[in-house]
């Protein structure tokens, strides 16, 4: 019988602009997996670039690939450092292609799990809207829409560094941020929830409202670093946390949350991933799973981590696994699946997920980019 899965989280515009080399200058800790929003107002414009403006005085300016939709490219203020501590700073880069995608780690989820997906949209007229539910069914993602009239969609300017390993998702918020409480179906239980990329308040309106045998928190870190409603305030609604180790970090109070879970993942880019969990003994263990091994450099990291999550949750599941301790040797082999699946997808520049059978493929080769797919 196909597992029931319901996913609560965005589903975005991804409009990608790749670009040439790292986005931080040398020693100041690249490279980049950070999600940040964008303040409010412009700070000007300059003709052919666009520059990103931390609060500390970090500067990237990037020059306009040649078909930029945007004539004139506003100074984006960006809300949170991208180098902590770091100071002023300056770099430049020059953008090589761009490409409007599907993106949102809701419709990864449900892609890459085979879900339904609950996710806001804005007004029948707005026509970004209009072609992300394009995408949804392009993607033949089934998907339970809510608008949210007067506002548009929610969209992400992903700037990515393709072989050099940044992903900079910029956000513009519209309708999801009108959101207030869980607005998707409830009836029946379902085998598998994940939760993604939303406010704290509506992914504990998530958690709370839909009844599920395995409920999944994948945050931002926005999510871990809310002292107005933290993560530890609504830990018990979940059964397992999936997150990158930046994230992680920012986490005060990570290890009292780790202690309610029966499984934490936390992602590491090329350095692999670490994976805590209790043993049947009722220990708590770690393992931790190297990077899978690749014949060339990524071609895109995005989906990477949500990628890996939801192939460590699949392989999980249909080995028997519920919510508490697991087998030693079960954890290493889903780590080691969700690890080839997360090097194929690098290797994929538009929205999608490896199959099953490329996973264990690869699994078998020991390495991706070499022979076969």
């Amino acid at each position: 019988m196909p597992r029931r899965v319901l996913v609560f989280g965005p589903a975005y515009l991804d409009r990608v602009l790749r670009v040439d080399r790292p986005l931080l200058p040398p020693g100041l800790g690249g490279p980049l997996d950070l999600s940040v929003g964008v303040l409010p107002g412009e700070g000007g414009t300059n003709e052919g670039l666009i520059v990103l403006e931390d609060p500390e005085g970090g500067t990237i300016e990037i020059e306009a690939p040649g078909g930029w939709p945007e004539r004139l490219s506003p100074i984006l203020r960006l809300d949170r450092p991208l180098a902590p501590g770091s100071g002023p700073w300056r770099t430049r880069a020059r953008g090589v292609s761009w490409l409007d995608d599907l993106g949102g780690m809701g419709a990864g989820y449900a892609s890459a799990l085979g879900g339904e997906l609950v996710s806001a949209l804005g007004g029948e007229d707005d026509p970004i809207s209009a072609e992300i539910a394009g995408m949804l069914r392009a993607q033949g993602i089934a998907h339970h829409p809510t608008r949210v009239p007067g506002v548009g969609a929610d969209w992400t300017l992903l700037v990515s560094s393709g072989p050099h390993g940044d992903k900079l998702p910029i956000g513009f918020r519209g309708c999801h941020s009108r959101l207030d409480a869980y607005p998707g179906p409830t009836g029946g239980r379902r085998d598998l929830l994940v939760v993604a990329s939303l406010t704290n308040p509506l992914a504990s309106s998530a958690l709370r409202a839909v009844d599920a045998h395995v409920r999944v928190f994948a945050p931002t870190l926005r999510n871990m670093t809310d002292a107005a409603f933290p993560v530890s305030s609504f830990a018990h609604r979940f059964d397992v946390l999936c997150c990158n180790r930046r994230e992680w970090e920012s986490l005060a109070d990570r290890d009292e949350v780790a202690g309610r879970l029966p499984l934490v993942s936390v992602t590491d880019g090329p350095d692999g991933a670490l994976i805590r969990f209790r043993d049947p003994e009722g220990r708590t263990r770690e393992h931790r799973e190297p990077a899978f091994p690749r014949a060339h450099s990524p071609r895109d990291t995005n989906r990477a981590g949500e990628c890996f999550a939801a192939t460590l949750l699949r392989t999980l599941l249909d080995s028997g696994w519920s919510p508490g301790p697991a087998d030693p040797g079960l954890v290493r082999l889903a780590a080691r699946r969700a690890s080839a699946a997360a090097a194929l997808v690098l290797d994929l520049e538009r929205f999608g997920f490896p199959t099953p059978g490329e996973i264990d493929r690869a699994v078998g080769r020991g390495e991706v980019g070499r022979g076969a797919p």
